[in-house]
């Protein structure tokens, strides 16, 4: 045996029953009087030297002998490995010099004080300067002792214990409890659920009795050592977490509040049930391991137990589910409930049965038929109370031949729809100057549609043309979608990009711009079109030189981007800094549009009348030929600028031509107002690329196997040019929005953002088209199909398990989970709009029980919400016990407020009885449901 050392504190000890033995001893204490503190030590019997060897020898008073309190739920932590085993005992603030660590080769036991309040406050009689605590198991092997080490941190107490063989344990204990009860239930026979009686700690010392002096107060067979009863109310007993064990805390709390489950354990219902010769159940052993978790429960005697032997029978039988890792919860539970329904069959021999076929004959007929034949091989509790009936209808695309079939379910799998995001469209339909307007065709709209990230930019064009219905040009239009920023089209959208990309677009002034083009009949050529400006709109206000404000600034003539209020400004700042950066760039306005023509018809008129037409949605022009009057600003600052430049002093027209990125003099009648030039998909020219020419009849030299093609249009604004035009950027808020007509309430943001169970339930019974590799056979084909199929709700069980889906498997790399928050009601949950037959118990839930995850897909936390309702449903009754937070060995009051969290995985309904329930028609009908918060 290893031990370290245990110092005793000083003070007057109570009077205790107990002596020494060669087992164990208490290294140091302090005596009454106040005599000097002495270490002493006992190894196989032999005593120390010393003035004060031993304070638990016969010359020790009875009095100084310390209290001993066992610890039996402690919370820990521990990992197996094939050599050793890391254990963590997590108790805050253990006092050092009050601490001792007992290694043998079956046994670890650890002695010690603490000055947790949490800790503390399960001991209301502790008495922190004089009693000790002691925490004892027995391991599952053998241990080197002299080999092991502890380490103690302020918040936990580490173990390191070394195997004496190198092997897998299990678990960390052994078989806890060897009594005849314990033996009973290896042995799967029946046994006696009573309560066991716990004695309490005796408040008076057994003085006279020679066997309580030789007991060793550090032995856990000494009185003093005997559990002390932890009363606490019923219910509110927690389960231990045996490492990552979390999952099945959760669910065993959810199922020991099932009213009905419950009373048919703890009233010893079971016990007739046992199904010892099923070879798919645990010959009853999996039943009473349950029933004494239940008993336990219930039994108001403790604050939390150890689940440690049910999670052993299970992991014997599913190799899934032994070891510490984490599990998901709804797996759990239904191996749980699967291995009780063996366990309680009360079927001894399942005779052999065949599908039901429907034949056409009605499918009350064949629903009942099912179910009986479902019946012939299962019959037990949790069939009587968590069984329903499916109702699943496939229909052939080639022959039309329907097939019902009616298959049982255990629990409800719900998808979560996902929620929907608002994406607003920009579109704009074929037109050009030559083609005539009407009331519903050449005008731009904007569109808001409320679509699932998941889907393709392919459905959002199709959202598209049935909200823009009778606005096209052409009945079997095609339309083309790109992203646009700056004046610029950063992204041409084809049909499989995902919506999700344009929903995490980076830049919030990003533009979803969306053009009609002609029917695809012949290639197309995609020509992308910028608008510039040969003179920036922007006025400047300060002199880039000396940084004065002034309304006279004029501007330099060849880059336009600087302004001076005088020339010595001018060639101050052109000697020092502008020199080298004086570089002519167009500046890019408004926004940008697609025109989508033929190669044939891809003339130079055609093109500048479509321009022409198109930039009309986003910019206003004025012609001070025809229009006396233009932009004010404007032509005061060009009048301006004209009187100087940062070169010369005058500039012709040819001169300007040379210097503004290959401008030339263009003739009073042709085209004045803008110039078309190649450019890059940065808006910049392109070098050796002119602008484009008339070429009459003949079409430009685009191919459709360029598409796309960028071009600009550069207006000319600059008044040094003969025809020259005055240019204004229009506001978007100019085009009408058509989404704020057609918005429906039922997509509006509020009720998009606020998923409910029943969108849940939607979404469920919803149709699908089987996929290749689900592919049913046709009996009529004789061939696989793809046929649609759905489902619904024909019967429905007393227990209502739904599982809500989030957690996403879209491939072996790419998981993820749902946080989103799902509102389902705590009471009065309707099921008659999802039920294709009539319901002769009602189809109205009530919630008890609700299995909550934290965390992601690989890493997490569950915890459960339940209460125990009175069995009747009668609302003058009181809850049994009301809503609790069920977190491992913590339990804790919860306001019914604080139940529906984004955090919900398991929903456990009952069903409602009594004048309340009332007996619904089971048309299904999926539209507007009542929601309930």
């Amino acid at each position: 045996m290893v031990t370290c050392s245990l110092k005793g504190g000083a003070g007057e000890r109570r009077s205790n029953s107990g002596a020494s033995s060669s087992s164990g001893v208490l290294d140091a204490s302090h005596c009454l009087n106040g005599q000097a503190e002495a270490m002493c030590r006992l190894d196989d019997g032999k005593k120390c030297n010393g003035a004060n060897s031993n304070p638990l020898d016969e010359s020790v008073p009875m009095e100084l002998c310390p209290t001993i309190y066992p610890v039996c739920n402690l919370k820990l932590n521990h990992h197996d490995h094939p050599e050793t085993v890391s254990v963590t005992l997590y108790i805050k603030s253990i006092t050092k010099e009050f601490l001792k660590v007992e290694f043998e080769e079956k046994s670890v036991s650890v002695t010690f004080r603490t000055t947790d309040p949490g800790f503390l406050k399960h001991y209301p009689s502790f008495v922190a300067d004089e009693d000790f605590m002691q925490w004892k198991i027995e391991t599952r092997g053998t241990i080197v002792p002299e080999k092991c080490s502890y380490r103690l941190k302020p918040t936990n107490l580490e173990l390191k214990l070394i195997k004496a063989v190198s092997s897998k344990w299990e678990s960390l204990e052994a078989s806890v409890d060897s009594s005849p009860s314990t033996r009973t239930v290896q042995k799967e026979t029946w046994i006696s659920l009573a309560p066991s009686t716990t004695s309490k700690r005796s408040s008076s010392p057994s003085k006279n009795s020679d066997e309580d002096e030789e007991t060793n107060p550090f032995s856990p067979s000494s009185p003093c050592a005997s559990n002390p009863v932890v009363l606490t109310k019923a219910g509110y007993t927690g389960l231990g977490n045996l490492g990552n064990t979390c999952y099945m805390n959760a669910v065993l709390q959810a199922l020991a509040n099932t009213t009905p489950l419950k009373n048919y354990f703890l009233d010893k219902k079971f016990q007739a049930d046992i199904n010892r010769d099923n070879p798919l159940g645990f010959g009853g052993s999996l039943a009473i391991a349950f029933a004494i978790i239940l008993r336990q429960l219930w039994s108001g005697q403790r604050d939390s137990i150890e689940p440690s032997h049910l999670k052993a029978l299970l992991a014997n039988r599913a190799s899934q589910f032994s070891g510490y890792a984490q599990h998901d919860a709804q797996e759990f539970m239904a191996f749980l409930l699967d291995g009780l329904h063996e366990d309680l069959n009360r079927v001894k021999t399942k005779p052999l049965t065949t599908p039901v076929e429907s034949n056409g004959r009605p499918d009350h007929v064949v629903a009942d038929e099912a179910w009986k034949v479902y019946k012939m091989r299962n019959d037990s509790v949790i069939d009587d109370l968590f069984q329903g009936q499916f109702k699943s209808t496939l229909v052939c695309p080639a022959c039309q031949n329907i097939s019902v079939t009616f298959d049982p379910f255990l629990y409800l799998a719900l998808p979560l729809p996902p929620s929907k995001s608002c994406f607003t469209v920009t579109i704009y339909f074929i037109g050009d100057d030559d083609l005539p307007e009407t009331e519903t065709t050449g005008k731009a709209v904007k569109v808001s549609l409320w679509l699932d990230p998941n889907q393709r930019v392919e459905q959002l064009k199709e959202e598209l043309k049935r909200a823009c219905e009778g606005r096209f040009r052409y009945s079997n239009s095609e339309i083309e979608v790109v992203q646009a920023r700056d004046g610029l089209i950063r992204r041409w959208l084809v049909n499989a990009a995902p919506l999700s990309s344009l929903q995490n677009a980076t830049y919030s002034e990003t533009l979803l711009l969306a053009f009609e083009t002609m029917p695809s009949i012949v290639p197309l050529v995609h020509i992308a079109v910028i608008q510039r400006v040969m003179v920036p709109l922007d006025q400047h206000s300060h002199c880039s030189c000396c940084k004065k404000e002034s309304e006279s600034l004029k501007r330099c003539l060849k880059c336009f981007s600087v302004a001076y209020c005088d020339k010595n400004c001018q060639r101050s700042h052109w000697n020092a800094v502008h020199r080298t950066t004086c570089r002519y760039k167009p500046d890019i306005i408004a926004q940008p549009f697609v025109i989508s023509l033929p190669p044939s018809l891809l003339t130079y008129q055609k093109l500048y009348r479509t321009m022409l037409y198109y930039s009309r949605f986003s910019v206003e022009v004025g012609c001070p030929s025809a229009n006396n009057s233009c932009n004010q600003d404007m032509d005061s600052s060009s009048s301006s600028m004209s009187s100087f430049s940062s070169t010369s002093p005058s500039r012709s027209e040819s001169q300007e031509g040379s210097d503004m990125d290959g401008l030339q003099q263009s003739k009073a009648d042709d085209h004045p107002l803008f110039f078309i030039k190649p450019i890059d998909s940065q808006g910049q020219g392109i070098e050796k690329k002119k602008r484009l020419e008339d070429l009459g009849d003949t079409p430009l030299d685009f191919d459709a196997d360029e598409s796309p093609v960028f071009l600009s249009l550069d207006w000319r604004n600059d008044e040094r040019s003969l025809n020259r035009c005055c240019v204004t950027v229009k506001s978007p808020s100019d085009y009408d929005d058509l989404s704020r007509a057609d918005l429906t309430a039922d997509d509006s943001p509020a009720n998009q953002r606020r998923l409910t169970l029943h969108h849940c339930l939607q979404q469920f019974m919803q149709s699908e088209v089987l996929s290749k590799e689900e592919a049913w056979y046709c009996p009529k084909c004789k061939e696989h199909r793809e046929a649609t199929k759905q489902m619904s709700l024909w019967r429905l069980p007393e227990i209502l398990t739904i599982q809500l889906k989030r957690f996403s498997f879209r491939n072996l790399l790419w998981r993820d989970k749902i946080d989103q928050k799902v509102h389902f009601p705590v009471e009065q949950l309707d099921l008659s709009p999802y039920l294709s037959s009539i319901s002769e118990h009602g189809a109205t839930y009530d919630l008890y029980a609700v299995v909550n995850h934290y965390g992601g897909i690989l890493y997490g936390h569950y915890t459960c919400f339940a209460r125990c309702p009175p069995p009747t449903s009668d609302n003058s009754q009181k809850d049994v016990v009301g809503w609790r937070c069920m977190d491992d060995r913590n339990v804790r009051d919860l306001s019914e407020d604080g139940i529906v969290t984004c955090a919900a995985y398991l929903l456990l309904y009952r069903r409602r009885h009594g004048p309340a329930a009332a007996i619904s028609s089971g048309r299904l009908n999926y539209s507007d449901p009542e929601e309930i918060d």
